[in-house]
């Protein structure tokens, strides 16, 4: 009986070192420095442009996730905690924070929009 103890105890002490390392996984996934020092920063915290990614275009930082692409969910009528569900690596700050860029920055964004669309044979 002792022995399950001590390796149930072990267990739960891998268990509990993956999910921190998980942890900071994920924050150096998020974290604002990682690319301001190579990216244009903005008065919105998530939102970076570099061009060494999507030319430019603006993105949610420390991912390749364009704001035009939460946009266009938003216009077609997903609510933002949908949108975190279709892009999980997201956080819903990070949906907010595009939203925001938009509105700021309506033309750029409808732009890039055109841009990418994919033409229609009718």
């Amino acid at each position: 009986m002792p022995e399950i103890i001590h390796e149930t105890s072990a267990m739960i002490a891998y268990l509990n070192n993956l999910e921190s390392q998980i942890h900071r996984l994920q924050e150096l996934l998020v974290a604002p420095e990682t690319t301001k020092t190579h990216a244009a920063s903005s008065k919105h915290p998530y939102i970076v442009q570099t061009h060494e990614i999507l030319g430019g275009e603006p993105i949610i930082v420390g991912t390749r996730t364009p704001v035009r692409a939460i946009v266009e969910y938003w216009k077609f009528g997903d609510a933002p905690e949908d949108i975190a569900r279709k892009l999980p690596h997201l956080r819903l700050s990070h949906i907010f924070a595009a939203l925001s860029y938009y509105d700021d920055h309506r033309e750029e964004i409808e732009h890039y929009i055109r841009l990418n669309q994919v033409p229609v044979d009718d």
